[in-house]
């Protein structure tokens, strides 16, 4: 039996949800609480810091949400090509299902307010090294040698983060498609095959 989110837990989802689609700035206080459903006594109480806290904690709960499906793409993958372009195919559908309203749930935030908030900082920065870990991970466990695997993580965050950026701007994912096709050749530009 599950238990019901609570409260914090709501605003955390909610406030996930609307950085991902507007952005640290773009989302009030009020907004959370209205998507999250919370009694506003309630959002001082869980999160005496005030909106910076909940952006603190809303990205942490976002980027565990991908490491997680980076790692079950890892392990149920039969190579690293398969691996890599299921990363891509999961987050081309979130867009797609969003109508390009939803891009990455970190990108936003950390690129208006990464360099205004020290904690948003830390937050985004430690949700991206967790991401590249975590593919880096998976490389490895796919037959990619460790020095290699750590430059292809990081060349491959590179690219769909900036193919994600590209298809919600255009509001086509061809560029996450483009993306996927060039997982092969990263791949052999990395010494991995099928």
């Amino acid at each position: 039996m599950s238990k019901e989110p609570d409260s914090r837990e709501k605003t955390i989802a909610a406030a996930a949800k609307l950085l991902r689609r507007q952005g640290y700035v773009g989302t009030a206080l009020s907004d959370i609480l209205d998507a999250g459903g919370s009694p506003r006594g309630s959002l001082y109480f869980h999160f005496p810091g005030g909106k910076e806290e909940i952006g603190e904690a809303a990205l942490a709960f976002a980027a565990e949400g991908v490491r997680r499906a980076i790692a079950a793409a890892a392990q149920t993958s039969e190579n690293a090509e398969i691996f890599l372009s299921r990363i891509v195919a999961g987050m081309t559908s979130d867009l797609e299902g969003s109508d390009y309203a939803d891009g990455c749930p970190i990108a936003t935030t950390a690129l208006e307010s990464s360099g205004r908030s020290a904690g948003l900082g830390a937050a985004a920065r430690e949700a991206f090294q967790k991401w590249e870990l975590e593919i880096r991970r998976g490389l490895e466990l796919l037959g990619l040698p460790a020095d290699r695997a750590d430059l292809a993580a990081t060349q491959f965050l590179c690219q769909v983060e900036g193919a994600l950026l590209l298809s919600r701007t255009y509001r086509d994912s061809e560029p996450m498609h483009r993306a996927k096709r060039m997982v092969a050749l990263l791949l052999r530009d990395f010494g991995q095959t099928r």
